[in-house]
């Protein structure tokens, strides 16, 4: 019977060595997880507003549920941040954004990458910066796995395979309120749908985020692949803002009701 009994607890605690290895979602900040902002200007003005070295930055609506949801209800996931701005910078802005508990983005960061952690691959300097710079991981996150490893940018084309990205989804400047009078101004939204789905987009980072942890977990497919391939019809489906919100609203829920949102 003993034996029975610890056979059974050995086949109950079994997780395969996979599952065990972290997921790593890594963020760009400037127009990914932060705008930049110029308080003279009305429509930018926000009590969210942050400054740092001079500078005015907004985060994106809902990044720290969006971050929360995702360190609360998945031990393997580790979030990075990668900017080419400073690491100073970087450092000070990320301290500026707390948690429901009290951490900062920078308490609960695995890793912060800046400036000098890009890799330049190109001096032609006609270039794009993103084309004479690279985000590779091998030193900055010496253990990620290209197939658990997800960079998150508004320019993808930052990551040199094998590292896999997707586009931030985000397309316009802030604005607290749509501006139908400058919809035709490039980085403005053509109509207030734009608008919405400019503030709504973290909504869809972690709705696509949790189908491809499911996915991959249900099907044995790496998460890197499976989210890129999900990101790719992202913008035409209209229930993955509304996915994203209620995962969010199962933060303040009492245990009991925290169950699966599809």
């Amino acid at each position: 019977m003993k034996n029975w009994l610890v056979a059974l607890i050995l086949i109950l605690s079994f997780r395969p060595a996979e599952a065990q290895q972290p997921i790593d979602i890594v963020f760009d900040i400037d127009w990914t997880t932060f705008y930049t902002v110029h308080p003279e200007n009305k429509n930018e003005l926000s009590a969210k507003n942050l400054e740092v070295e001079g500078k005015f930055y907004r985060p994106t609506d809902y990044l720290p549920e969006v971050i929360e949801f995702l360190l609360k209800n998945h031990s393997e996931v580790r979030i990075s941040f990668f900017s080419g701005g400073t690491k100073a910078r970087n450092i000070a802005l990320l301290n500026k954004v707390t948690l429901s508990d009290g951490r900062s983005l920078l308490d609960i960061s695995h890793r912060i990458l800046s400036f000098e952690d890009l890799t330049r691959v190109s001096h032609n300097e006609t270039l794009k910066f993103s084309e004479q710079y690279k985000k590779v991981l091998s030193e900055g996150l010496p253990d990620w796995n290209p197939q658990r490893t997800l960079l998150i940018d508004d320019q993808p084309e930052f990551a040199q395979k094998p590292l896999k990205s997707v586009s931030s989804l985000g397309h316009y400047n802030f604005q607290e309120s749509f501006d139908a009078g400058r919809s035709t101004e490039k980085f403005f939204p053509a109509s207030y749908e734009q608008w919405q789905q400019e503030r709504r987009k973290a909504l869809v980072w972690l709705a696509i985020i949790e189908n491809a942890l499911a996915e991959s977990s249900r099907s044995g497919k790496d998460f890197a692949g499976t989210a890129q391939e999900m990101w790719l019809h992202a913008t035409e489906n209209a229930l993955l803002p509304k996915q994203g919100e209620r995962l969010i609203n199962l933060l303040s829920a009492p245990a009991c009701q925290k169950v699966f949102v599809p």
